[in-house]
């Protein structure tokens, strides 16, 4: 896991668990949090992106998200990364957390901005798509297949 504090970006905290393609993320999601006010939140945020790969990965993103919540009981904790895509009802059902977002809408601003009071109180708290029905996927980050 790797993790940027708060500090860093104004009341944006990010873990980070998995692949490099992960911390890139991380990092265009805190931007994109940031740019979308969340950085204002009083108790600040705290994004959670999480991996897929083992089992292991999975149990080590919900115990840090259990000691977020210890640590910053008033921050906005939001779950997103391929383990909330394919898990999205088990982060869903943590008292912990305050919403999960899917791959699909994890880097835009929007999802961030889009949402009631950031998604605290809303009556939609898992944001995930059926990632069978998405048609593009990270566009912005492909220049071109050669070969």
């Amino acid at each position: 896991m790797t993790t940027r504090p708060a500090t860093d970006a104004g009341g944006i905290e990010v873990l980070t668990f998995g692949c490099r393609l992960n911390a890139y993320e991380s990092e265009v999601m805190r931007a994109k949090a940031a740019e979308a006010g969340l950085a204002t939140v009083s108790g600040g945020a705290i994004i959670v992106n999480t991996c897929a790969v083992t089992g292991e990965a999975v149990r080590q993103a919900r115990q840090a998200i259990r000691k977020a919540r210890r640590e910053n009981p008033r921050a906005r904790i939001i779950v997103t990364g391929c383990a909330a895509q394919t898990e999205a009802d088990t982060f869903g059902a943590m008292d912990e957390v305050d919403l999960v977002i899917g791959n699909d809408d994890k880097l835009h601003a929007s999802s961030y901005r889009s949402l009631p009071d950031f998604g605290v109180n809303s009556l939609e708290k898992v944001r995930v798509n059926d990632i069978m029905s998405v048609r593009e996927t990270a566009a912005h980050m492909i220049d071109g297949i050669e070969g």
